[in-house]
């Protein structure tokens, strides 16, 4: 979803936690990108009810919360990573129920005497219900500290305002970044690396965290986030067409050549010639682009994704790897057996890529795994397919991975010495296991800690959802390196919409070939990222 600049949420049902925790009901979560999204219902956790008494002291955040939300919703979440749409939409494009109504979390009363600090975030509908139920936790498991929430309509925005503020604004004390802002980040050089704070707690955090994710947000061997909300990129398939048409269930692993065969004995026509269950479905969306080439074990950007010590200074997405996926994507459409949605950035393509496989009007889509719950959920309510998941399809051959996907926290050196210790606190807890399991449990974002996994509510959610198992073995089976890292420039947000571009042309005909199309697009966004490496002292 982004974020990179812009792309539509997700949807999903919620899991119930026990011990006082979240009471199951629908909800929402991003992908490799940004954040919005539209509300589904949800009951608050023991200490939140608790609190509401104190909420009526903040009713006019709440209402501004409320605000923000209504807009994020209205606005159909656009956001680039990533991409997910709500509930609610899927919902309704699948069954005729009306759309339950998310329950706004008030924050807490500060207590008298704590100290304050400034959280920044993009998450909207039922993330930000869950994310602010997370701060309220926080906040009432200690009276020393107390963080004050800012929403700012998706990840774009928050990098955008931070940046802003660079010029002599207030910063945040705290903020959530979208993958795609690491490099952005580190060259604002007013970030305290939360390395530095690890190592001297000496804390053992580092050997905990999800080797792939920590990855992403380690330059030059320093960790300089803490990992938060993470998603991976997952190929959805029916179930039940594939026994119709007696396809491997279980496989995991599909080249390009086995999804084209598949999709030819999935897609089915009318006597006009129309495609009434396409074989595969798919939107024209950056962020599978980027897993792709990736998974091809190659580079997207040069010297080495930026990723040690020089920085990025050349965009390579145009080689062959790129090229690979798209004229696989062509080549299913030619055939005759895909669907183009059309481009995945600020649009609801996942909304209808939900709603047309619980249909059973496709049968193979490309998304992030955080829309697993709404995929179910949709397909439960219609009784007409069956969600199956496996990794993301790949040439013969191939030998590397996936790229984690979401949003980190981040430091920036601002306030005084007290602050910063309260900042780093709070980053502790949210990155804790314990928050891990619950956050997690509650959107369908993966854990970051290994350790959550033997935490209860994550024990139950893999056992009601085993398809989510599925993302996280890819991304184990990912290997470690430079590819699997992720390119890191400062441009990334806008490359993402102009590899976009280049895809939309090449795949309605407007540039004869994907290499002219590609190439077209790193020419551009090359000249961008020497303008802005320029910048740079």
């Amino acid at each position: 979803m982004s974020e990179e600049s812009k792309k539509g949420l997700s949807r999903r049902k919620f899991v119930a936690l026990t011990g006082g925790a979240l009471v199951a009901s629908g909800l929402l979560a991003a992908c490799g990108d940004a954040a919005t999204t539209v509300p589904v219902a949800v009951t608050t956790s023991a200490a939140t009810s608790a609190t509401t008494a104190a909420g009526a002291t903040t009713a006019a955040g709440a209402a501004t919360t409320a605000a923000g939300a209504a807009t994020t919703a209205a606005a159909g979440a656009t956001t680039a990573a990533a991409g997910a749409t709500t509930a609610a939409v899927g919902a309704a494009t699948t069954a005729a129920a009306p759309a339950p109504t998310a329950t706004l979390q008030p924050p807490v009363a500060q207590p008298a005497g704590s100290l304050k600090i400034t959280f920044w975030h993009g998450l909207g509908g039922n993330n930000g219900v869950i994310l602010q139920q997370v701060v309220n936790k926080y906040n009432s498991s200690q009276q020393k500290y107390y963080v004050e929430t800012s929403f700012n309509n998706n990840y774009e925005d928050t990098i955008q305002k931070l940046n802003t503020s660079l010029a002599g604004g207030a910063l945040p004390n705290v903020a959530q970044i979208y993958d795609l802002g690491t490099q952005r980040m580190i060259d604002t050089k007013k970030i305290t690396p939360v390395q530095d704070m690890i190592e001297k707690d000496k804390s053992d955090i580092l050997k905990d965290l999800e080797p792939n994710v920590a990855a992403y947000y380690t330059v030059n061997g320093k960790l300089y986030s803490m990992p938060f909300n993470s998603s991976a990129p997952v190929m959805y398939f029916d179930k039940k067409a594939f026994k119709e048409v007696g396809l491997d269930t279980e496989k995991k692993i599909w080249t390009y050549d086995e999804v084209l065969a598949a999709a030819t004995k999935l897609t089915k026509k009318d006597a006009s010639g129309k495609i009434t269950r396409a074989g595969v479905e798919f939107s024209m969306y950056g962020w599978i682009f980027e897993q792709e080439i990736a998974i091809q074990n190659a580079l997207f950007a040069e010297p080495d994704n930026g990723r040690k010590s020089t920085r990025a200074s050349k965009l390579v997405f145009n080689g062959e790897a790129g090229q690979n996926w798209l004229n696989f994507l062509k080549k299913l459409q030619d055939a005759g057996v895909a669907r183009n949605l059309g481009r995945a950035s600020g649009s609801t393509a996942s909304t209808t890529q939900i709603a047309n496989m619980s249909r059973g009007e496709s049968a193979i889509t490309f998304e992030s795994i955080a829309i697993l719950r709404g995929m179910i959920n949709a397909a439960n309510n219609t009784g007409l397919a069956e969600i199956g998941v496996a990794y993301l399809p790949r040439p013969a051959g191939a030998t590397g991975g996936v790229i984690q996907g979401g949003a980190s926290l981040w430091m920036p050196v601002t306030g005084t010495a007290e602050q910063q210790a309260a900042a780093w606190d709070f980053v502790k807890y949210m990155g804790s296991p314990e928050t891990q399991s619950f956050f997690s449990s509650g959107t369908g974002y993966y854990p970051t800690r290994l350790s959550a996994y033997n935490q209860p509510e994550v024990k139950e959610a893999l056992s009601k959802y085993p398809q989510f198992q599925i993302a996280v073995d890819q991304l184990r089976a990912s290997p470690a390196g430079v590819p699997t890292s992720g390119g890191l420039f400062g441009t990334f947000s806008g490359t993402r919409l102009s590899v976009e571009a280049g895809m939309e042309q090449f795949l309605t005909g407007k540039v004869a070939t994907s290499k002219a199309a590609l190439d077209a697009a790193a020419k551009t966004e090359n000249e961008k990222l020497t303008e802005y490496n320029s910048t740079i002292k």
